[in-house]
């Protein structure tokens, strides 16, 4: 200490005091950070982590001048001392301040820059096994220049450590990923904070610090808070900043990618490559001399494949071959070999950049699930995880998103397809997509059903509640109420979702029950839609009574009744609609209006007309019971909707 004079107390926090303080030699200023520690273990422990930031040497990392241990006799302490560089342009805090103060946004361009020089300088010190753990607009600094420093690496803790066992950590509880307060967590809880501090710098022009720090806190509970702010950042900001929002702010960590995996991201490389950095350098595409070359067509799947793999560096001609391959494997007669598969794959993650290509791609794979068996190397790790990569890079590609949202609902009609889908984020990208394109039909069509078929994955199942998925699919139904294929899959989602009591609750504040009634009403003539509609409305009345009266109201007994009329030589739709009055008749104030509305002759017409099938016969000698003391009551009581919704499979 007594190489340093001090100027200014900057600060106090939870594990020391920082200073302004001037070096005694050479009259420069300095940031002097004391680190207090209990003993003198801990603080040889402290030492050795803080010894660690001595190779962190890059541009956009804040100096440390040198690391000392020392002993306050004032007050009787051990401390760890830290000097670091001085800023005197000060922080991002500040910048934000200033904003705000003129309610004036960040040009995307500049924000752009600091984004990516925040993601060269995590992908740096998690190359080194480090994690800052304590990142926040105060600890990012502002050089001369205007390019940022990631700084007060001092609480630091080393990746093996972190791993581990969790570590009670002292950074602001605004940008702190919520995992780690409560698990043990690694280097993408730098991620979410960097996603917080996005958010702050994209929000400033219209939220205040008081208002954006309820937000951080508030989006660790609910996804749906995010995507309201993101609402009016997307006014002033591109589809691409909003989409790397969202994903760095998924709250499951194992769902979020590592800053070394977005690397691969276009929106990313064209920040990184706006500061010159090493780590955006791309192929040169030399256009202007590129010769185009024709696509073989009518000399079969197999010399297109050739073509494409002797061009595979030329964007025109893998492009023309991928679309032209999407066609011809229409045809279900059209094989392709695992080879030529993982060729496709391979072609899209050399061209991730590229809109086109990954539409195409990811058209050719659909085609091909179509006739492919559980055993295809289709719905392997090496094929799937090419589609959320595509998904994250293009979130602005409304031909992407639908794309590969129908590939992803292919696809995870396999059971371990779909657990490979939620293990790398396919879950939390189609409810992105859906988020970002409420209006388009095509795309909430498939994703409601790639949502629905995912759920039937009690993992996938989880993580759709954790995100409030429920919500979307119900925004779904109430915009695309005139869409068939929409309404469809959401009601088939939402049926996979009941099994969660959490969903339940969310359904019932969403008008999942009159919403679902309208779809009959409308849609009667479509038998998927009143089957799927029929059971999702079982699964939520079995455990909610209030929904039962909530369909009641809504004239759901008479839309059904006349839906059953239209579709009763439909046993699908006939065993659905019983299954639906069987949960009914379980709630005893419901039994009246069963009653006057005559819905007994519907359950007596079926039960003569399917007398043999006991999927129908259960349900309607059970509801019958219910209704009349004189009907025959099952022995035991038919499988419920819930139950049945827990075995069902597309």
């Amino acid at each position: 200490m007594e190489n340093y004079k001090i100027k200014q107390r900057l600060g106090k926090g939870a594990q020391g005091a920082v200073f302004l303080v001037e070096d005694r030699n050479d009259k420069k200023q300095y940031v002097l950070k004391k680190v207090e520690c209990n003993d003198e273990g801990e603080a040889n422990k402290a030492f050795k982590e803080a010894m660690a930031l001595q190779e962190l040497q890059h541009p956009y990392i804040c100096g440390y001048k040198e690391f000392f241990v020392t002993w306050d006799k004032e007050e009787s302490a051990m401390y760890v001392c830290i000097v670091m560089d001085y800023y005197k342009f000060g922080d991002l805090d500040k910048v934000l301040r200033q904003k705000r103060g003129s309610k004036e946004n960040i040009e995307e361009l500049v924000l752009k820059k600091w984004f990516g020089q925040m993601i060269e300088a995590l992908a740096f010190v998690h190359k080194k096994q480090v994690i800052h753990r304590d990142l926040k607009p105060s600890n990012i600094f502002m050089t001369e220049d205007l390019s940022i420093c990631i700084g007060d690496f001092g609480v630091a803790t080393i990746m093996g450590d972190a791993r581990t066992k969790t570590r009670t950590t002292v950074g602001s509880m605004s940008w702190m990923a919520p995992e780690v307060m409560e698990k043990a967590y690694d280097e993408r809880s730098d991620l979410w904070s960097l996603g917080c501090i996005t958010l702050e710098m994209a929000s400033c022009a219209f939220m205040t610090t008081q208002e954006i720090q309820a937000v951080l806190f508030q989006i660790k509970q609910s996804p749906q808070v995010l995507e309201e702010v993101l609402e009016d950042v997307s006014k002033s900001y591109s589809a691409d900043l909003c989409q790397m929002i969202r994903t760095m702010l998924r709250k499951n960590f194992k769902q979020r990618p590592s800053v070394l995996q977005m690397l691969e991201i276009p929106y990313i490389k064209d920040a990184l490559a706006l500061s010159h950095s090493a780590l955006a350098a791309r192929r040169k595409k030399e256009k202007a001399n590129e010769v185009s070359k024709p696509v073989p067509k009518g000399k079969g799947v197999p010399a297109v494949l050739t073509f494409l793999r002797e061009n595979q560096k030329s964007e025109s001609c893998v492009k023309d071959a991928l679309v032209y391959l999407a066609e011809v494997t229409k045809d279900q007669d059209a094989v392709i070999d695992d080879a030529g598969k993982r060729l496709i794959v391979d072609s899209m993650k050399s061209h991730v950049g590229e809109a086109e290509i990954q539409t195409a791609g990811c058209n050719v794979l659909a085609n091909l699930v179509v006739a492919s068996d559980t055993d295809d190397i289709l719905y392997s790790q090496e094929i799937i995880e090419i589609i959320p990569l595509a998904m994250i890079s293009h979130a602005g590609s409304k031909h992407l998103q639908a794309s590969a949202s129908a590939l992803l609902m292919a696809l995870s009609a396999e059971e371990a397809a779909a657990e490979i889908i939620g293990q790398k984020g396919g879950v939390q990208d189609v409810l992105a997509a859906l988020r970002a394109f409420p209006n388009d039909a095509e795309i909430a069509a498939n994703c409601c059903s790639a949502l629905w078929s995912l759920a039937v994955n009690e993992n996938n199942a989880l993580i759709v509640t954790e995100e409030k998925g429920a919500i979307d699919i119900c925004g779904a139904l109430e915009k695309h109420a005139k869409t068939a294929d929409v309404i469809e899959g959401a009601c088939a989602a939402l049926w996979s979702l009941s099994m969660e009591d959490d969903n339940i609750t969310l359904m019932q504040d969403n008008k999942a029950v009159p919403l679902m009634v309208r779809a009959v009403e409308i849609h009667r003539e479509h038998p998927k839609v009143v089957k799927n509609a029929c059971m999702a409305l079982a699964s939520i009345i079995e455990t909610d009574e209030l929904s039962a009266h909530s369909m009641v109201k809504e004239g759901g007994l008479q839309a059904v009744k006349k839906a059953y009329k239209q579709h009763h030589d439909n046993p699908e739709v006939v065993e659905n609609v019983c299954v639906l009055l069987m949960e009914m008749a379980e709630h005893d104030d419901i039994v009246h209006d069963l009653k006057s509305l005559r819905m007994e002759e519907v359950l007596k017409e079926a039960q003569v007309m399917y007398a043999s099938n006991e999927d129908i016969m259960g349900p309607v000698l059970s509801a019958l019971s219910k209704m009349s003391a004189g009907a025959k009551a099952p022995r035991n009581r038919p499988t419920s909707a819930r139950n049945r919704a827990k075995a069902s499979t597309k």
